[in-house]
């Protein structure tokens, strides 16, 4: 009984910081830009950014000729910039490969072969949701 109340307890108190516009634990992503500063009050307002659409990489296939792919999607509203992000084929390595204003990249040399590749638009700090995957092989 007493690990409930204990972790009721928890709950509330970070509950409560969360209110106030503190972050209690850990280094949380909000996947939205707010349109208005506020303290959480109703005054404030989210704007969600959407997927990428029209994200595409070629080439798509290791034949051993490529040294290069290109990138590319459409424009997200309320996007101020883009993050490509890569990982390994087996998902085990991942990492930011570049942060852009455009809407694609050409002739990019990918750190992976092949590398699985996602991109998300940012508002700042605030990051939208990821598009679907596409391998790219250079």
């Amino acid at each position: 009984m007493s690990r409930i109340v204990f972790a009721t307890g928890l709950v509330a108190a970070a509950w409560a910081l969360a209110i106030g516009g503190s972050v209690a634990v850990g280094d949380a992503r909000a996947e939205a830009a707010w349109l208005k500063d506020g303290t959480g009050s109703a005054g404030a307002k989210a704007l969600q950014l959407a997927v990428p659409a029209s994200f595409s990489v070629t080439p798509a296939k290791c034949n051993g000729n490529n040294k290069s792919v290109n990138i590319g999607w459409a424009a997200v509203t309320g996007a101020l910039s883009y993050e490509v992000y890569a990982t390994d084929s087996t998902g085990g390595r991942g990492q930011v490969l570049t942060t852009t204003t455009a809407t694609g990249l050409t002739g990019y040399d990918l750190p992976y072969k092949p590398a699985v590749i996602t991109v998300r638009g940012l508002n700042n700090k605030w990051r939208g949701q990821t598009s679907p995957t596409a391998t790219g092989c250079p």
